[in-house]
C-alpha cells in the first residue's frame, strides 16, 4: 500500500508537465512538418473563401464537378493575371528608378546637411577635433618609425615575407540562376499543391466532412456539428469581409495617389489592397511603398507629404469607419490575441504564417468555444468578456483598487437605471463576498475594506442618480398622496445591511419615509424591534446562508409590530418566491420579493396605501 501510495504521488506531481509535453510536441509537429502543413492550410483557406460561391453555383444546377471548375478557373485566372500585371508594373518601376538618381541624392544630401548656424559650429569643432587627433596619431607613429629603421639596420636580411593570396569565391552567374530556379521551383510546387489540395477538399466536402464525423464518433455528432457550421462561417465571414475591405481600400488608395501624380498608382492601389492581408505589417508596407518612389520622383517635399497624407486618411477611415461597419459580425478573437498569434505563426511558419495567424486563430478560438477540454483556447483567444461585471467589481474590491471599482459601477450605471445596477452589479458581488466569508476564505481586513468600499459606492451612485434626476426635472414634481412609513432591518450580517440600504435608496426616490435600522443599533441581540407607526417592516436577507435567520427575523418583528406588513427581501435568490415560502414554514411574513426591482414595484405609494399591504407572493 505505501508503494502504490508512492507511486500515486510520483503521478499526481508529474502530471502538470504533461500539458507542456503536450504544447511543445505540437508545435514542434508544426515546425518541422512546415512543408506539408503549409500547403494544407492554404487550401483549407481558399476552401473556405471559395465554397461560398460553388454552393450558389451548386443551387443554380450546374453540378459540383462544373460549379468548382468554373470558380476554380475564375479565382486563379484572376490572381495569375494580377501577378503578371504587377510583375510587368514592377519591372516598369526598376527601369525607370536610374533616372531618379540625382533627385535621391539631392534629397539625401538634404537630409544630411545640417540645419542652423548651432550645428554648422557644431559640425566645424568636431572636424577641428578629428584633425588634431590624426596629427597627434602621425607624431605618435614617428619614434616607432625610427625603431623600425634601426632594426632593420641591425638585421640586413630579414625574413622573407609570407605570399598571400586573394582568391575571388566568385559564384558566377550559373550558381545564382541556380538558386533563384531552386526558389522558383519550389514556389511552383507549392503552388501546385495548393490547387490541388484546393481541387479535392471543395469536390470531396460532403465525404470529407463525414469521414470527420466518424473519426470523432455518434456521440459527438451535435459537437462537431455545431463547431464546423460556427468556424466555417467565422473564417469564410472573415475572408469575404476583409477583401471587400481591402478591394476598397485599393481602389481609394490608387485614386488618391493617381490625383497626386504617383507613378503606377493602379499597381500601388491593388498592391496595398494585397499586402492589407498581413496583419499590422501590411498597412505599413502599403504606406511606404509608394511614399518612397514618391521621394524619388517628386523635386521637394510637398507631393510626399500629399502622398503620406493620402494614406492617412484613407487609412482611419478605413479602420475607424469602414471595417466596425462591416464587421457587424465579428470574428470572436480580441486584438490582444490576433497580435500574439501573429507574432506566433510567423516565427512557426514565416511570412505565410503571418498571413495564415488570423483564419487559424478564428478555429482555434471556435474550438475552444464548444470542445470542453479546450476551453481554455477560448479564454485566452476569445474577445468575450471573461468575467461578468459582478465579479470583476468583486475582484478590484479584493485587490483594494476601489478607484476601479468605483469606475466599473459608474460606468454600469450610464447603461442601466440605478435600480438595475443595484440589482445586478452590487448585490451579486455581497453574494460572492458573502459566501467566501462564510467559507473562510475571505479574511477580516479584505471583508471590512470591502464593506466599507461598497457603502460608499452606494451613496455615490444614489447621489449622481439625484443630481441626474435633478438636472431633469422641468419642475416641482407632486407629493405622493399617501406616502409609506417604511423600516429596513438586516437579518444578521452586513451584507445584509448594505442591501437594505440600497433598498432605502429607491424607495425614498418614490416619496415613501424609509429608515434603515443598522447592525450596530441591534447590540448583536434577538430583542424585537418595536416601531409603533410603520406602514412596512422589510426584514433585508442575503443568501446562501439567510434563510434560517430571516425566518426568525420575520417572526420577531411580526411579534413586535403587529399592526406592519412584513417583507422579506431574499436578494439574489435562485429560488421563486414560492419556494422560498415552503421553506420558511407556516406564514412569518406577508410578501417575499428576491429583486429590489420587485421591492420597488410592492412598495409605490399609489399601489400599496398604508391601511393594505398588495403583496407580490404570500407566504
Amino acid at each position: 500500500m505505501p508503494a502504490l501510495q508512492a507511486t500515486s504521488k510520483r503521478a499526481s506531481n508529474q502530471f502538470p508537465l504533461l500539458p507542456l509535453i503536450t504544447a511543445g510536441v505540437i508545435i514542434a509537429a508544426l515546425y518541422f512538418g512546415k512543408e506539408l502543413l503549409i500547403p494544407f492550410a492554404l487550401a483549407l483557406l481558399l476552401s473556405f473563401l471559395l465554397a461560398p460561391p460553388v454552393t450558389w453555383l451548386e443551387r443554380m444546377r450546374l453540378g459540383r464537378a462544373a460549379s468548382v471548375a468554373i470558380v476554380l478557373v475564375l479565382a486563379f485566372s484572376i490572381a495569375g493575371g494580377l501577378i503578371w500585371l504587377g510583375l510587368g508594373q514592377l519591372t516598369g518601376i526598376v527601369a525607370s528608378l536610374p533616372q531618379y538618381q540625382d533627385n535621391i541624392r539631392v534629397k539625401l544630401q538634404a537630409l544630411r546637411s545640417p540645419a542652423g548656424p548651432g550645428l554648422v559650429s557644431a559640425a566645424d569643432t568636431l572636424k577641428n577635433l578629428k584633425n588634431e587627433l590624426a596629427a597627434n596619431a602621425l607624431k605618435a607613429e614617428k619614434p616607432r618609425d625610427q625603431i623600425a629603421r634601426a632594426q632593420s639596420r641591425a638585421n640586413p636580411n630579414p625574413p622573407a615575407p609570407v605570399p598571400v593570396e586573394i582568391v575571388n569565391h566568385d559564384s558566377g552567374v550559373l550558381q545564382s540562376l541556380g538558386l533563384v530556379s531552386a526558389s522558383l521551383a519550389n514556389v511552383l510546387a507549392m503552388a501546385a499543391a495548393v490547387v490541388v489540395l484546393t481541387l479535392f477538399m471543395l469536390a470531396q466536402r460532403s465525404p470529407l466532412r463525414n469521414r470527420l464525423f466518424g473519426l470523432f464518433g455518434q456521440t459527438h455528432l451535435i459537437l462537431m456539428t455545431t463547431a464546423l457550421d460556427d468556424a466555417a462561417t467565422r473564417v469564410s465571414r472573415y475572408l469575404l469581409t476583409q477583401s471587400l475591405v481591402n478591394a476598397s481600400y485599393g481602389a481609394l488608395l490608387g485614386f488618391g495617389l493617381y490625383f497626386v501624380g504617383v507613378p503606377y498608382a493602379p499597381f500601388w492601389g491593388v498592391l496595398a489592397a494585397l499586402l492589407r492581408f498581413i496583419p499590422y505589417l501590411g498597412t505599413f508596407f502599403a504606406g511606404a511603398c509608394p511614399f518612397i518612389l514618391s521621394l524619388a520622383v517628386f523635386d521637394g517635399w510637398q507631393r510626399p507629404l500629399l502622398t503620406l497624407a493620402v494614406f492617412g486618411v484613407i487609412e482611419i477611415a478605413t479602420s475607424s469607419v469602414l471595417e466596425p461597419w462591416l464587421y457587424a459580425t465579428r470574428t470572436g478573437i480580441s486584438s490582444l490575441a490576433i497580435l500574439l498569434s501573429a507574432a506566433f505563426w510567423t516565427l512557426i511558419w514565416g511570412p505565410i504564417g503571418l498571413i495564415l495567424s488570423t483564419p487559424l486563430t478564428v478555429c482555434l478560438a471556435v474550438l475552444g468555444r464548444h470542445v470542453p477540454p479546450l476551453e481554455f483556447l477560448y479564454v485566452l483567444l476569445g474577445d468575450e468578456p471573461v468575467l461578468t461585471a459582478d465579479v470583476r467589481f468583486y475582484q478590484r474590491l479584493l485587490a483594494m483598487d476601489d478607484d476601479e471599482a468605483d469606475g466599473i459601477a459608474a460606468q454600469a450605471l450610464k447603461e442601466k437605471t440605478l435600480t438595475e445596477v443595484y440589482d445586478s452589479l452590487l448585490i451579486p458581488a455581497l453574494g460572492l463576498a458573502e459566501q467566501d466569508r462564510h467559507e473562510n476564505r475571505l479574511d477580516a481586513e479584505r471583508a471590512a475594506f470591502l464593506f466599507q468600499a461598497t457603502s460608499e459606492v452606494i451613496q455615490e451612485l444614489a447621489d449622481d442618480q439625484a443630481a441626474v434626476a435633478e438636472a431633469a426635472k422641468s419642475g416641482e414634481s407632486p407629493a405622493p398622496a399617501n406616502p409609506l412609513s417604511i423600516l429596513c432591518m438586516p437579518s444578521r450580517d452586513r451584507a445584509d445591511e448594505l442591501a437594505g440600504m440600497m433598498l432605502v435608496e429607491l424607495v425614498r426616490r418614490q416619496g415613501n419615509h424609509a429608515e434603515l435600522l443598522h447592525l450596530a443599533d441591534l447590540d448583536g441581540t434577538n430583542a424585537p424591534v418595536k416601531r409603533p407607526g410603520i406602514d412596512v417592516l422589510f426584514v433585508s436577507a442575503l443568501p446562501p446562508f439567510a434563510v434560517i435567520h430571516a425566518r426568525s427575523a420575520c417572526r420577531r418583528a411580526r411579534q413586535a409590530n403587529p399592526g406592519a406588513k412584513i417583507v422579506l427581501g431574499l436578494w439574489n435568490s435562485v429560488l421563486p418566491a414560492e419556494k422560498i415560502a415552503d421553506r420558511l414554514g407556516k406564514p412569518t411574513c406577508d410578501a417575499i420579493v428576491t429583486s429590489l426591482a420587485e421591492a420597488e414595484a410592492l412598495l409605490k405609494p399609489a399601489e400599496m396605501p398604508a391601511a393594505e399591504v398588495e403583496t407580490a407572493s404570500r407566504a
